[in-house]
Parts: structure tokens; sequence; C-alpha cells
């Protein structure tokens, strides 16, 4: 193959373009080439580039492959005046794209106010309703308030309709403006939408099995009929959803603080018209989920939270990990959303850890603060610190990283403040995902780097050929390997002349 002897197995061409389109030190020329001659070969490797030069990015937004300006549309870091021109693309599917996705620089007021005005007609071009392309458009942003507010005062009373009809997404401003809207239709769907926002559920709107339907149900405003009518089902499951709801009785609330089933007094934990007995209650139940969920109840003071016994591995706070035994875990405890900062400054304090780990989301928290977070006891604190503070020391990042080991481990080494030097300590590591820091290290030793290029491990495998420390003869070597090319020709140290060698060797389609 490539500059190096060859053999029987050989990389497929399209993995060495893959590689090189993502990497970081192929100049403007080779990566130009890879966008005129090979777009779809190309395309992954040039989504998954840190940053796009401008060259590069021009040549993209330029192409007549689709694919290639779909790839520049969802690039992280493609700039709103990019996404802007790829919103009137000839292809709708591009245009999509265009729409966005969590991580990229937003899009100008101006630019989404022409967006939902096209949305509000679409092209016969596009397969979908207008209802289904705004869909679209909000769940592409995040259901965004900055997007609900601007639909919601648009010129064109289609947009405005649309948006009058999601009044669970709508704050009390636009509530309002389009209960008053100028148009009957936009009004007439505001207020069914706020009647349905307030209607109360009775048993017959409740289906007879458990899915979607069923559990929004539960948390509507209820009937007596339909509180009565779950609360003789014995149905544990429907009655924990129901303890949450605001809208069940003072009476049934201390029934269900009676139940056997702890799952249903759990759910209570959370509910603001708790009074100081039943808080106490709680705190004291003899089920340490149902006293950990009431731990971080506003109505405690702190002295009372220390009192309780509570286990951190058993309430899941930021929808990745328990602490002590750092578990994995699937239905996140908040919204995911970091607190306002009065809230963090306040609960950065607090002896409740799970309070601390609500704190540690916040990006603004002052240096004394996130200094003492980054000593603190509880892992889950110290790892959600670590990955949403830039301020966050280098040490705690290695540290996290090295006790840490569930979801998002690997996303604390993407970090720019992770520290690299001195990272080949870690070469004999028992754990794979260890070794795989020696690649980080800008000053490993390369015998070290070649040594574990043979690692058991794939992924250490993997690592040690995307390694600028790796030595060169042995990176051209690996051009050949099928299971390492593509991080061989995305290595930054593979020699220019050889990347050049790669697109001379490949036949153009």
């Amino acid at each position: 193959m490539v500059g190096a002897a060859s053999s029987d197995r050989f990389s497929s061409p399209s993995s060495l373009l893959a590689g090189l389109a993502r990497n970081p030190a192929a100049p403007i020329d080779v990566l130009l080439r890879l966008v005129e001659m090979w777009p779809e070969q190309a395309c992954e490797g040039l989504r998954r580039r840190r940053e796009l030069l401008p060259p590069v990015r021009d040549a993209m937004l330029r192409h007549p492959s689709p694919t290639i300006r779909g790839a520049l549309a969802s690039h992280p870091q493609v700039d709103p005046l990019a996404r802007a021109h790829l919103l009137a693309d000839p292809a709708w599917r591009v245009r999509l794209r265009a729409f966005g996705r969590p991580g990229q620089a937003p899009l100008p007021d101006d630019v989404l106010v022409r967006l939902l005005t096209g949305l509000d007609d679409p092209p016969s071009d596009v397969p979908f309703s207008r209802e289904e392309l705004i869909d679209e458009l909000f769940g592409a942003m995040g259901y965004d308030r900055r997007l609900i507010r601007l639909a919601a005062v648009h010129p064109r009373p289609g947009v405005r309709r649309y948006v009058a009809g999601s009044a669970i997404w709508l704050d009390e401003r636009s509530r309002r403006a389009l209960l008053e809207d100028e148009a009957p239709e936009v009004r007439a769907v505001a207020v069914a939408s706020d009647a349905r926002r307030h209607q109360v559920m009775e048993p017959a709107d409740l289906p007879d099995q458990h899915c979607h339907a069923f559990w929004y149900v539960l948390q509507r405003p209820l009937s007596p009929a339909l509180v009565d009518q779950v609360l003789a089902s014995g149905d544990a499951a429907a009655l924990r959803v129901m303890a949450e709801n605001p809208s069940v009785p003072p009476d049934v609330v201390e029934t269900l603080l009676r139940h056997p089933d702890p799952s249903v007094r759990q759910g209570l934990a959370g509910r603001v018209d708790l009074s100081g007995d039943q808080l106490v209650r709680l705190s004291t139940d003899p089920t340490v989920e149902v006293r950990t969920a009431v731990s971080t109840h506003p109505g405690l003071s702190e002295p009372q939270r220390a009192s309780i016994d509570i286990d951190v591995t058993t309430v899941p706070d930021d929808g990745h990990f328990g602490s002590a035994d750092v578990r994995c875990r699937e239905i996140p405890y908040t919204d995911g959303a970091a607190p306002e900062l009065t809230d963090a400054l306040r609960w950065a304090r607090s002896v409740n850890p799970l309070l601390r780990r609500r704190a540690a989301r916040n990006s603004e928290l002052p240096p004394d603060l996130v200094d003492i977070l980054a000593e603190d006891p509880d892992l889950g604190v110290r790892v959600l610190l670590a990955q949403h503070h830039l301020a966050a020391p280098p040490a705690l990042l290695l540290r996290c990283f090295l006790e840490y080991h569930c979801c998002g481990r690997d996303r604390l080494s993407e970090l720019p403040q992770f520290p690299t030097n001195g990272l080949a300590r870690f070469s004999d590591d028992p754990d794979p995902t260890v070794r795989r820091l020696v690649a980080l290290d800008p000053h490993a030793n390369p015998e070290v780097v070649d040594r574990l290029s043979t690692d058991p491990s794939a992924s250490v495998r993997q690592a040690m050929a995307s390694s600028p420390r790796l030595p060169a003869p042995r990176i051209v070597a690996l051009l050949d390997d099928p299971e390492l090319a593509e991080a061989a020709a995305a290595n930054p140290a593979l020699p220019v002349d050889q990347m050049q060698r790669i697109l001379d060797g490949t036949p153009v389609g």
C-alpha cells in the first residue's frame, strides 16, 4: 500500500480518506482535494474535524454534493452565516440539517423569523407539512425559548397559530399575547390550548393501559373521581406519578404517605405543599430511597438535612451516575438544566451532596466555590464540576477521569483544560481506558507509544495509531492495517508526502 511493505491485507481507500479528512495537520490543499474528488468518503471525517478553515468551509458550502453541504450544516463549529445560507439550499435534506443541533452558535433573530416565514408556506419539494417542519425546527433547537417568543409574535398568523397550540412551552407573556391575538383563528387555538392545559381529567380520560397518554393524563389536573379510581386500582406505578400531582388533595396525600409501597411515598417527596410533620415522617421513612428523595426538599433546614440518613447511590442526579459506587443511571433527577446562580450559591455549601451536585452544574460559580467543590468528598459533585466549569482545576479533571468509571468519562479527557503532561506514566495501567491517555502526552516516549500500538485492547491500539508521538515509520506502516489505517491517516505526525501519496494512489469516485 502506501510507502510500506505490502501485506496480504490492505486497508480500504475509504478509511484512509476518512482519516485524512479529520487529520488536524492536513494542509488546505489536501483537504480541498478531498472535498473536490472524494466527497462521500471524506464527509464523515470532515464532520468530525474540530475546526474547518475558511477555504475548506467555503468549498463545502459551494460543493455540488448535498452530502458535503449537509456535513457542513451539522458541523459543531459552522458559523451562523454559513448555516443561514444553507437554510436556502436546493436540497431539502440540507435545509433540515441547517435547522441546528446542540452546541452550534445560534442563528440571529432575523434569520429565524425568515425561516419561520418559509416554513409557514413550505415549497413543494419538501415531503412534510408545515406543522411537521416547524416541529422539526423546534425540536432541533431544543424548544429554545427565544424561538418560541419569536414565533408567538411572528407576522404570519399560521406561525402564531402553530405556537398557540403549544401552551406547555409558552411563557406567560407569550400566552397572554396569543389569547388576545388580532387573528380570530390564532385566538381560537390559543383559547382551546389554554383550556386543555387547565382541563380537569376524568376517569374516561385515562387509558386502560400504561402508555404515554396514560402518564400524561396523571400529570394533568385530576378530578376527585379519577383520584379515587387510581387509589382503588392499587397500581403502584400510577400512584407514584399521581403522588407528584399538585392537584391531589391533602387527605389523599396523607393516605399516600401511609402507602406500603416505598416508591409511592417517594413520589410525594418533591411536593411543595408538604407540612413540617409530613417532611419529618418522610425524612425518617424506613426506606432509604424515600429519605434520600426528600432530603433536597426546600422546606428542610440544613440541620434537618444533616440528620437524614441518605444514600446518594440510590437517587440519580444528572442522569449519569450516583456517587459511592458510581452507578450509571437512566432517569434524571433534574431536567438537566443548570440551576440559577442564586440557587447554586446557596446549594454549593449545603450538607446535602445532591444539592451540591446541582450547584456544580452552574458554570458561573465564583472561584472560591469552585475550589471548595473541587475537593468535595462526593465524586458526583467533583465530576459535575469538572464537566461544567471551565475554571475547574486540571488536576481535578484527571482525578475524576481516574475515579469515575461510567457514562461521560471520555468527555473529561476531551475538555481543553484536561492535563496532558506526564500521562505516559499510565502506560501499564490495568485499565485500557487509562492506558489510552498516553496518546495525549506530548512528551511520551515514542517507544512506549509504539509498544502500546500493539496493545491487547483495540481502543488502546486505535489511540496510539493517532498519537503524534508514534514514530513516523510506524504510522506509515499502519496505513496498511485495516483496523488502524483510519487512525493512522488522522495522525497529525503523518508526513505530508504520505498524505499526497494516499490521494495520488486512490481512484477518483
